[in-house]
């Protein structure tokens, strides 16, 4: 894929600012980067480098906060973010592309608005409120890669200490998108009893093996078109 010049110099800005917003606040690098970088480059590959970019950042973040988050309130969202993750790859599934698009608009817009209206309450949330953090957040988090707000609207009402808020936030930020990754271990125990296999096979032996598996991969595609 090869990228205009412009591209290249606006592509590095955007992460820039993005993640400088997510060094301030522990949160709101993708919401910043995601909606501006689907304009430069293909949203299947946007979203994945924005998963990538939330980890790292997270990881290096929260590391060094890990001891001010508050356990109790990442437990509680954890089992609903699950829900909500699999909700949300369900529906990338099945939606098309421009609607996908078009939704992640709205949700951004209504995000920003919700920031700007939003007044400082004394107000503690009731727990029960991590029911739809967690399941809205695990699937703006699968459909878009951007599953902070909620849990920042959640996680904001549930703690006042703000450097506490901040670290509860980005270990949060690190559980999203962990648990979206969570198929990588299955790809290299994959990996690691192939290699095994590969040792112990007949080379023909493999082959009717690949052969196999594709014929099943194509049939089922010329089978969905029909």
């Amino acid at each position: 894929m090869t990228l205009p010049h412009d591209v290249l110099l606006l592509v590095p800005l955007v992460i820039f600012v993005g993640y400088l917003v997510f060094g301030i606040t522990g949160f709101g690098a993708s919401p910043i980067t995601i909606p501006v970088l689907v304009h430069l480059l293909p949203m299947p590959f946007v979203l994945p480098l924005a998963a990538l970019l939330d980890l790292g950042s997270a990881l290096a973040l929260g590391f060094h906060t890990r001891r001010q988050a508050d356990s109790r309130e990442l437990v509680t969202l954890v089992p609903f973010t699950l829900l909500g993750l699999t909700l949300g790859v369900t529906l990338l599934l099945r939606l098309p592309r421009d609607t996908t698009l078009l939704a992640l608009g709205v949700f951004v817009c209504v995000y920003a608005v919700n920031l700007m209206l939003r007044r400082d309450t004394r107000r503690r949330l009731s727990r029960l409120w991590a029911v739809p953090a967690g399941v809205v957040g695990g699937l703006v988090g699968a459909l878009f890669g951007m599953g902070g707000p909620p849990y920042v609207m959640y996680l904001a009402g549930r703690i006042a200490e703000p450097d506490a808020q901040r670290a509860t936030i980005s270990q949060m930020v690190i559980l999203n998108v962990g648990l979206r990754a969570a198929w990588l271990p299955v790809a290299w125990a994959g990996v690691w009893v192939g290699d095994r296999a590969h040792l112990r096979l007949a080379p023909a032996t493999a082959a009717r093996i690949i052969a196999a598996a594709l014929f099943v991969a194509g049939a089922a595609l010329v089978a969905r078109t029909l």
